[in-house]
């Protein structure tokens, strides 16, 4: 049997079965550049990818607690960005457990942010993410024109830790650390809630790119160490909330030099940080184990 009709074989017996009847096989997807999904499908063991796989609209995807997505470096276009992704147009539910969390991280031997492009969330009906750890991609998660519930997930090691834009996204008790940007947003009027995680150790904790009026809510977070705490774009000229949030042990002086904004240019809007909290929130982070990571600094 050839390797493609192999691969064939498999997903449509992953397809047939429960998540408790599947076995954890080692999956291969192996065969074109673009697979579709277009039916109700279960990912369980070890999945690897090597192509753009897409959950068109109308199809499910679940991946099952413990599952490991682990994606190949292919940069077909030579731009020093891994080109295999995760795209959802339909419906996504990975959900693991604290005792099997779920996986999605580079398959290289010695892995580094960008090894692959990410998991997208698109014009999605529903997405659903829960006790996963998200590694090593350009950006971990991205939410477009979306309803997506993030809660108890880790996001480390990638250029951008959580992206979305026009989404209606709910994150909470989320780790996002040791990012390039820890989130990055575009609101473009619609309301997103990040709230009660903790989001340290990035260069920029929360980017606020372009179009974002103060309607997404970031409340109860920690986010601290990070190089600067809130950076604006430059096509971000309104002010921005964000009461009720702990910026760690910092002077006043401190806190405004960790802010990208009118301080420094006149063209951008101003962060307004207060009321802030005193103590750290109790942010229930996922119990992951963490490697030792040095302190981001900036060169």
């Amino acid at each position: 049997m050839s390797r493609s009709l192999l691969a064939l074989a498999l997903a449509l017996a992953l397809t047939a079965c429960s998540p408790q009847a599947v076995s954890r096989p080692s999956l291969d997807l192996h065969s074109m550049p673009t697979e579709s999904i277009t039916g109700d499908v279960v990912w369980q063991g070890e999945v690897l990818v090597d192509r753009i796989v897409v959950v068109r609209a109308g199809a499910s995807l679940t991946v099952a607690p413990g599952t490991r997505v682990l994606f190949r470096r292919i940069d077909w276009d030579g731009d020093g960005i891994g080109d295999a992704e995760l795209t959802v147009e339909g419906r996504l539910r990975a959900v693991g457990t604290p005792e099997e969390p779920i996986l999605f991280a580079s398959a290289e031997a010695e892995p580094r942010p960008a090894d692959w492009k990410y998991l997208m969330v698109n014009f999605a009906q529903r997405a659903e993410l829960a006790y996963a750890s998200v590694r090593h991609a350009y950006s971990g998660l991205q939410v477009h024109y979306s309803t997506a519930e993030v809660h108890h997930c880790e996001f480390r090691d990638n250029v951008d830790g959580v992206r979305f834009s026009t989404a209606r996204l709910h994150l909470t008790g989320c780790w996002v650390h040791h990012n390039s940007n820890g989130i990055r947003f575009e609101e473009r009027g619609h309301p997103a809630h990040v709230e009660d995680n903790e989001i340290s150790d990035n260069a920029v904790g929360v980017f606020a790119v372009t179009e974002c009026r103060g309607r997404s809510r970031f409340f109860g977070n920690n986010i601290r160490r990070n190089r600067y705490s809130i950076k604006m774009g430059w096509e971000q000229p309104h002010d921005l909330p964000f009461p009720g949030n702990f910026w760690g042990d910092q002077t006043e002086e401190e806190r405004l030099a960790a802010l990208y904004d009118g301080h420094i240019d006149p063209a951008l809007g101003k962060v307004s940080l207060e009321p802030s909290r005193t103590e750290p929130a109790a942010v229930p982070v996922p119990p992951f184990p963490l490697p030792d990571h040095p302190t981001w600094r900036n060169p």
